[in-house]
């Protein structure tokens, strides 16, 4: 797997763990009255250590720590 972000640079990460999160932690607008759904966020690490989280509630999205751009899952 990788992570691919700006520049289209890539980075080999595997999966560190797996925590089970309300899904309006990821929505921007969850609806208020549906009930509360839990969803897996993944959390990958790269050959370096830094740990990126799932932004988006597909799983195709990633933010490193301390970092405001986007990386996009790659399956290869």
């Amino acid at each position: 797997m990788f992570l691919e972000g700006p520049g289209l640079e890539r980075r080999a990460v595997q999966l560190l763990r797996t925590d089970r999160v309300p899904l309006d932690t990821l929505l921007r607008h969850a609806a208020s009255k549906a009930p509360i759904a839990l969803v897996d966020l993944h959390v990958l690490v790269d050959g370096n250590g830094n740990q990126a989280r799932q932004v988006d509630h597909e799983g195709l999205r990633y933010r490193f720590d301390g970092s405001s751009s986007a990386w996009a899952l790659v399956v290869a």
